[in-house]
């Protein structure tokens, strides 16, 4: 393994232990609010996606979306630096 290689796979390492965090904080969150839309406590898929449209659409939760696209952007672009390192 170069030099390239270990430095991308550590970079990515990283980045994909905040993504994998922040993505917790943003399913937590969706199923927090899909409980407030339905008053249930188990909501189904339905209330899931109607609750994933909704914070998609929220302006209030800009930088939450703007971090999480981000970093899967990210977290591509490593992946593919990764594969084009090794041929």
């Amino acid at each position: 393994m170069g030099q390239t290689q270990l430095v991308l796979l550590i970079a990515q390492a990283v980045v994909f232990l905040i993504w994998a965090g922040l993505s917790f904080v943003v399913l937590f969150h969706l199923r927090r609010r899909a409980v407030d839309m339905t008053g249930r406590q188990f909501p189904g898929p339905f209330s899931f996606i109607e609750a994933t449209r909704e914070w998609l659409d929220d302006p209030e939760e800009r930088r939450r979306k703007v971090w999480f696209f981000g970093l899967t952007a990210v977290l591509v672009v490593l992946s593919i630096g990764q594969a084009l390192a090794r041929v």
